[in-house]
């Protein structure tokens, strides 16, 4: 029997799942943050997009901040000086705890300082 290297005849695979094998099951991270604006820092990154981050909860300490999602958006004067009469994007309140679900960007500023705000990120690993 000869063997043509040049044209080898294919072989078929067929793959067969191991089904002895168990899911690993979901498992939740949590990390915690405080982040704190001031005059020379108005505004920061909170999360950038991460597809397993399933929620963020947010709780302003001191003075009220804008939540955006985009530098362009934090970076707004409306949003970094003045008394934030037009903000761009959503005022949020101090001594609400907030839940933000979802992957996306995010990014927060404020025209008072120092702003804390605490942070706890929820990821699904």
């Amino acid at each position: 029997m000869s063997v043509d290297y040049d044209n080898p005849n294919p072989i078929t695979v067929k793959i067969v799942e191991d089904t002895t094998k168990e899911k690993r099951p979901e498992e939740l991270r949590v990390a915690h943050r405080t982040i704190v604006l001031t005059a020379t820092n108005p505004y920061l990154q909170v999360a950038g997009f991460d597809p397993a981050l399933k929620m963020i909860r947010m709780n302003i300490l001191d003075n009220p901040i804008v939540l955006c999602k985009s530098i362009s958006q934090a970076s707004d004067q409306n949003n970094t000086t003045g008394t934030m009469t037009a903000p761009n994007g959503r005022i949020m309140p101090i001594g609400i705890d907030y839940v933000i679900p979802g992957p996306d960007e995010m990014w927060i500023s404020t025209n008072t300082y120092p702003t804390r705000v605490g942070i706890t990120y929820v990821r699904c690993i």
